[in-house]
Parts: C-alpha cells; structure tokens; sequence
C-alpha cells in the first residue's frame, strides 16, 4: 500500500502565492467533518495570511522595518501551515481523499490525480455602487480561488482587481465611478492548477 503524505512546497512560495495557499486550506479545513479539529482553527489561519497580505503590500513602499515585519510574519504562518498539515497526516491515516480534502497538495507514487480545475465565463456583472461590482461566474466544482483582473484601455493593459478564496463572492472593489472596464477573470485549483483567462466583459462602475 502506498504511503501518502502532504508536500509543504509552500515554504518555497513566493509571497502572495503563500498567502493565497494559506486561505485556501482554512476555506477547505472550515466545516470539514473528517478534519475536526486542526490546531490552527481556520479562522484564526484566515487572520494570519490576510495579516501577511497586508504586510506584503505595505512592503512596496515601505521602510527596512516593514519587511521585518512581513518577515515575522511569513515564518510565523508557514509554521501555522506545518502545524495543520502534520495534524492532517495524523488524523486522515493514510486515507489519500481525506489529505485531499484539507486543501495541502498530496504527494506519492500512488497520489491520487488532482481534479481538473476547467474553465471559468463571466456570466453578469452587478453594480453595488461605490465602485465595486459583484461578478456572476460559469466555472467547475474544484476551483477554490478566482482572480481578476480589470483595464481601461480596452485590454491593452491588465491590473490586478482582487484575488477571492469564495467564488461565489467576487466583488472588485476600489474602481472608479463612472469608468468602463473590461473585466476577466481565471481560476484556480489543487495542485497549483491555473485556468485559461476567461474572454473579457465590459462594464461601467457605479
């Protein structure tokens, strides 16, 4: 019988991937019924990466002080996710769909082969006023973050407009009222699987 266990490649990603991972395995840990209880609530893993990607954007501009602090801060969540992902390997007992299910990327010479993450469409667009808009989106069952990006220029240039770990929650914020964008979106699933870019949409903030 193959003898399964979970990578902790994370430790080698760069910032905002990490910070990404981070709340994707409290999103897949939150509720999970064969996954109780990891020593690291999701809640609480949710506070740390959010604190971290906070502290990275801070860096952009900031002081030598600032990246101490995302420093500390990176080391102290990567030991948040070393602390679930041996609580995982513990409880799950060589079960590979119960690794699968904490959201850790599984790894063995029997692993099992992670779930396509598809493609993903722009469905509708909803103004909420203050320049943010509500996204509708046609994607698969095995996405567990969305990213947007947004121009206007027509597409000639892209920023990025948000990354969301609910997909059925993507709201840009921060846009300009009475400013049309061209928006798209792409998904992301296990196994740092990446989808195409979706065909872009217009639509003028409010």
């Amino acid at each position: 019988m193959a003898k399964y266990h979970l990578l902790r490649d994370y430790s080698q990603s760069q910032d905002a991937p990490l910070g990404d991972f981070a709340l994707h395995t409290a999103a897949m840990l939150d509720g999970n019924t064969k996954l109780p209880a990891p020593p690291v609530k999701p809640a609480d893993l949710i506070i740390a990466a959010n604190a971290f990607i906070a502290a990275i954007a801070v860096c952009v501009d900031g002081t030598r002080q600032d990246t101490l602090n995302k420093i500390t801060l990176r080391t102290a969540l990567i030991g948040n996710l070393d602390d679930n992902a041996n609580y995982v390997e513990l409880t799950a007992k060589n079960d590979p769909q119960i690794l699968a299910s904490s959201g850790y990327n599984l790894a063995s010479t029997g692993a099992v082969k992670p779930a396509p993450v598809g493609t993903v469409a722009i469905t509708g667009v909803t103004n909420l006023g203050g320049g943010s808009l509500n996204l509708t989106l046609d994607m698969g069952p095995n996405v567990w973050g969305v990213e947007v990006q947004v121009s206007t220029d027509g597409g000639k240039t892209w920023v990025p407009a948000g990354y969301f770990t609910d997909p059925r929650n993507v709201t840009p914020v921060g846009l300009t009222p009475g400013t049309m964008y061209s928006i798209r979106a792409c998904v992301h699933g296990s196994s740092n699987q990446v989808s195409a870019w979706s065909d872009p949409v217009s639509h003028m903030a409010t």
